[in-house]
């Protein structure tokens, strides 16, 4: 009986594990099949087992579309069928995307955070007069918030 088990680790690769190893049994099947009208009818069938399997996907736009998409690269886009839509580029979905350029400021007095920086800023380009006071004393409230936040925090 220990010869039957199997472990998931000596199992050939999912490549979509949300589909199951019975799906992509059937992808490799058809991978196999020799006549590309029994290609053809498996993939429409995996296709309508693969929409079975999660109904919440039918109010998505393009649903037909996103699940031959996902058939393609389950088959690592070697399933030679005729899809009614355009074949993805594997190139284009492993392409790693750019690098984000994140904000490179380093305020004086971090415990503050940024945002009281900006606040500063804004309080500074005021003139004189009552919306200035008004924005200077809710800018020193909420500083005095934050520090006796810390201190409780940290002491």
């Amino acid at each position: 009986m220990e010869e039957t088990l199997q472990y998931n680790t000596q199992r050939s690769h999912l490549r979509i594990p949300e589909y199951g190893r019975h799906i992509q049994k059937m992808v490799d099947q058809a991978l196999k099949e020799p006549k590309k009208e029994q290609r053809n009818k498996m993939a429409h069938a995996i296709i309508g087992v693969m929409g079975n399997l999660n109904p919440h996907l039918r109010d998505v736009p393009d649903f037909q579309h996103k699940l031959w998409d996902q058939l393609f690269i389950m088959s690592d886009f070697f399933l030679d069928v005729d899809s009614p839509f355009p074949i993805p580029e594997k190139e284009v979905l492993t392409a790693r995307p750019d690098p984000l350029s994140y904000p490179q400021n380093f305020p004086k007095y971090r415990f503050y955070g940024n945002n009281i920086k900006r606040m500063i800023d804004a309080a500074l380009t005021f003139s004189d007069g009552e919306q200035k006071d008004a924005l200077v004393y809710v800018i020193a409230n909420h500083m005095k918030k934050m520090f006796f936040e810390l201190e409780q925090r940290y002491c």
